[in-house]
């Protein structure tokens, strides 16, 4: 048997379990009572590098939202499995493991394990498998067949869950493709594992250049030492590094978060890409900024903070992916119009009006 890593061993120390938990963090009953009944539709898992990032004092610690299972979670409203997000991929999935859903680019899916679960996750409630060795060379064929392929996505669940040779399998069979031109990998790996980021690994990806590595981060308090290491052993490499991810309520729905949080990553070498709202799972609703206000946040980084930390902002609450930008002269308008007005509560700050175009 093959000697296991360090990030592997850590993954086997990961905390599953409602009693183990409780003596790190205090849990609430509410807390204990969510971990059970969603034990089999979305169980709780958290490594040992994110949990030491916990503040175990507060209840309302925003990390510790976004990883310990909620009371908020049980609840369900009516209409809510229209938002299936997994049959409306279906729709664009040629064979398992692919969803082309937009012309020139494509997602590969070749696992849906991951080393810790988010309670936000929009792909919760699938079965973790990864696919089997004839699925992967179907996956692999659909691509050669289509020279409309230029963008390759490995997502998941977690691509770098994979062992070093199972990434290099699929990084190099689509390197060889020869109208592939970028393959992107999305994944916030290096946020709960750092250790997964090894020599090896980065000296693996930079041989099958040009490699786009997009994380995820939630929270500036995501961006510890060990990360920052990680970061810098990609970026070093000659990887380009993007972030996107969610704007989330309760967690990063603040301006002066976010701009915390992106000024840091491009002080990393990882530039912000797109900050995403409306992305509905069961179970996850009190997660959800509307875009309005989606907007107003992103929209307040204008002219604070330097060009390439403000992200685009995103939605695909309406099905297909929007791009939605963050000023218009409109808003600047009313922006001037309330500055004007006297009134003990008009806002300093410019408050984007939603401009939608399509990506």
């Amino acid at each position: 048997m093959a000697k296991r890593e360090e990030w592997q061993l850590e993954l086997g120390r990961n905390v599953t379990r409602s009693e183990d938990l409780d003596r790190i963090i205090a849990l609430s009953d509410d807390e204990k009572t969510a971990i059970a009944e969603l034990s089999d539709a979305y169980p709780m898992k958290i490594t040992r590098h994110y949990l030491s990032l916990l503040d175990p004092g507060d209840p309302n610690d925003p990390l510790r939202r976004l990883v310990v299972p909620s009371p908020l979670e049980l609840r369900h409203r009516p209409g809510e499995d229209e938002d299936d997000v997994h049959a409306d991929e279906a729709q664009y999935q040629p064979c398992p493991g692919i969803i082309h859903r937009y012309p020139g680019k494509l997602l590969l899916i070749p696992t849906l394990a991951c080393p810790a679960h988010c309670r936000y996750c929009f792909r919760k409630g699938r079965k973790v498998s990864h696919l089997s060795q004839d699925e992967s060379e179907e996956a692999l064929e659909y691509i050669r067949g289509n020279e409309s392929i230029r963008d390759v996505i490995i997502t998941g669940g977690e691509p770098l869950m994979l062992t070093d040779e199972e990434l290099f399998y699929w990084v190099s069979s689509i390197r060889a493709i020869p109208h592939v031109e970028i393959i992107r990998i999305t994944t916030r790996t290096p946020i709960y594992l750092p250790s997964r980021i090894t020599d090896e690994l980065v000296g693996m990806l930079a041989e099958h250049a040009p490699m786009f590595v997009i994380v995820s981060f939630a929270h500036p308090r995501e961006i510890v030492p060990d990360v920052e290491r990680a970061l810098g052993r990609l970026a070093d490499a000659g990887i380009v590094l993007l972030q996107q991810g969610p704007i989330l309520r309760g967690i990063n729905d603040d301006a002066q978060v976010l701009k915390e949080m992106y000024e840091k990553l491009a002080s990393l070498r990882v530039l912000p890409y797109y900050a995403i709202w409306g992305i509905c799972a069961p179970g996850a609703e009190h997660f959800l900024v509307d875009g309005h206000e989606a907007a107003e946040i992103i929209g307040s980084l204008e002219n604070r903070t330097s060009g390439f930390c403000v992200p685009h902002l995103i939605t695909i609450a309406r099905g297909d992916k929007v791009r939605m930008m963050g000023w218009s002269p409109d808003g600047e308008r009313l922006h001037l119009a309330r500055r004007d007005r006297p009134s003990a509560s008009a806002p300093a700050q410019v408050h984007a009006r939603p401009e939608t175009h399509h990506k």
